[in-house]
């Protein structure tokens, strides 16, 4: 159920990113997202064992899962805090967060 639950999540966060138009509700439809796949990880490994893998026994967690969803998430706050800092940069220079208004204003450029 639980693992339902956290790909209904993912999900939304990848509609989120088709449907809106806002730079913005993209970067925060994308955390969302990510947030979901960390948790159906966190879900479906968390199964394998319950106890701390220092004396490793067939009852125990296994670390590589741990290890690299902590590295998941490191990795998922940087490109999020890059992602707000460019489009930052972008709205200001265009004076707009929509997608569409973006796209317009940088065709006038080429031209």
């Amino acid at each position: 159920m639980l693992e339902l639950m956290m790909f209904l999540v993912s999900m939304v966060g990848f509609l989120g990113l088709l449907v809106n138009k806002d730079l913005l509700k993209k970067i925060i439809s994308l955390d969302v997202m990510g947030a979901g796949v960390v948790s159906l990880f966190v879900v479906i490994s968390s199964r394998q064992g319950r106890k701390v893998p220092i004396p490793f026994s067939p009852e125990t967690a296994d670390p590589l899962p741990q290890a690299l969803i902590i590295t998941a998430i490191v990795i998922s706050f940087a490109t999020i805090s890059l992602l707000v800092v460019l489009s930052g940069v972008v709205s200001s220079r265009t004076s707009s967060s929509d997608v569409e208004k973006i796209e317009k204003y940088l065709e006038g450029d080429k031209k």
